[in-house]
């Protein structure tokens, strides 16, 4: 038996939606809404409509807003009880095909050496172009698959190895759950917690796959096209900082610090395109590489700061 975990804040349509979709699919599985802390009629509403579905669902309401990472491992920790032998996190701005969940169950019983497995995520306004298909961890980074690129171009009916799975859609084995629930880091409120998953299932030498035939819609936000400048400041921002702090961890110093070498002149090009002149850019990626060096995660003070109300940059 699958738990399914999904994360609600604030999000209440996205989250019925896709309990909707689930309660359509196939296998053997039930749900746990973990609400981090919202403020808004979230748990009422979704709390009405599970009423009306077929399908097991716990809503868990979380104090507050933990985050990503320690939002999913509380839902985890709950959905214990019930002893599932694996557990798919699940974004709640996804929409799921009947067959998504007994396609990678198939997989794992003809595969049971391979721990960890991903659905093809497409865009659900575009549903026949790729948002993720997996990817491979490289040199400091990692490289997405198919990524923009039609349904056409996938080979279904074939699971293919990976060694990194997005957080939108990730199934996981029981072995890989710590006894407390944990699963992903707790360091990152938001960001690159699958990226340090994805490292320390390679230190494990876990294997890790996509499975194509196994499909989910996201609503990959358009919003965020339209971003103001700060926005986009602090999304490139978190992004490499929780990226670089992750390499720091995984990789040798001197590997670190190239790392961080050949990061610089990028973080100042992405800085300009989010409105800095050079000189601005130049000395907020200073300071990110700083960062980089000292920071052990990313809090939830320093993502208001940096994503939210931009003070960060005010210092």
């Amino acid at each position: 038996m699958t738990a399914i975990i999904l994360i609600n804040w604030n999000g209440a349509d996205d989250t019925i939606a896709c309990l909707k979709s689930l309660d359509k699919a196939h296998g053997d599985f039930l749900v746990v809404v973990a609400d981090n802390g919202s403020t808004d009629d979230s748990l009422k509403r979704i709390g009405d409509c599970v009423q009306e579905l077929s399908i097991k669902v716990d809503l868990l309401p979380l104090d507050r807003n933990w985050g990503f990472a320690v939002g999913n491992n509380k839902g985890i920790a709950h959905a214990m009880r019930y002893n599932p032998d694996s557990y798919m996190l699940l974004n709640n701005d996804t929409e799921v095909e009947p067959d998504f969940l007994s396609r990678i169950e198939d997989c794992r019983r003809k595969h049971p050496e391979i721990k960890v497995f991903g659905p093809l995520i497409l865009y659900w306004s575009d549903r026949g172009r790729i948002w993720s298909c997996g990817g491979k961890l490289t040199f400091g980074s990692r490289k997405a698959y198919y990524r923009n690129r039609p349904v056409s171009d996938v080979r279904l009916g074939e699971i293919f190895p990976v060694s990194f799975i997005s957080g939108c859609a990730l199934f996981a084995d029981s072995s890989l759950v710590q006894d407390n629930g944990q699963l992903l880091t707790e360091r990152f409120f938001f960001g690159e917690e699958d990226y340090e998953f994805a490292h320390r299932m390679r230190i494990a030498a876990r294997r890790m796959a996509v499975v194509p035939d196994s499909v989910i819609y996201h609503k990959v936000s358009a919003s965020s096209r339209n971003a103001t400048e700060k926005f986009r400041l602090g999304r490139d921002y978190i992004y490499y900082l929780g990226r670089l702090i992750v390499v720091r961890e995984y990789y040798s110093r001197l590997s670190s610090l190239l790392v961080r070498i050949l990061s610089f002149p990028l973080c100042v090009h992405y800085f300009r395109l989010d409105g800095l002149d050079f000189r601005k850019a130049f000395r907020l990626s200073c300071r990110l590489m700083s960062d980089a060096k000292r920071k052990h995660g990313i809090s939830y003070d320093d993502f208001k700061a940096i994503t939210i109300d931009g003070s960060y940059f005010n210092n």
